[in-house]
């Protein structure tokens, strides 16, 4: 009996675990998260007029973080304030004036901040 539990429990963590990271075993990179960050960010955070100079539209600005610091604690998705702004924790929920990013964009950037914030894979 025990071991019809474990045959059947394997499978459904290996595809569980793959698909938490796209598919592939691997935790998201910066290509995975920068397409929701072009699709609802980019419009008020790029370019020299960004918002509290919070750059999301390239890898290295977004590590920077914003003139009051940074925003991304790699490692730890919990204590980064990007993720506080786009739950509605930390006021003003991000997007601004938008639509709430859908909570599976939300876990996909928090497994990438949980990953360590990896560029490419």
């Amino acid at each position: 009996m025990k071991r019809m539990f474990v045959l059947f429990l394997c499978p459904l963590l290996v595809l569980s675990t793959q698909a938490a990271g796209g598919g592939d075993g691997d935790p998201p990179d910066w290509s995975d998260v920068r397409g929701i960050f072009v699709e609802r960010c980019v419009m008020c955070h790029s370019a020299q007029g960004a918002a509290l100079g919070l750059r999301l539209d390239a890898y290295e600005a977004a590590l920077a973080g914003s003139t009051n610091g940074a925003v991304l604690v790699r490692g730890d998705a919990e204590r980064s304030e990007l993720i506080r702004r786009l739950r509605g924790e930390s006021l003003p929920r991000m997007p601004f004036l938008s639509y709430p990013l859908p909570q599976d964009q939300i876990e996909l950037i928090m497994h990438w901040i949980d990953a360590g914030l990896p560029e490419n894979n």
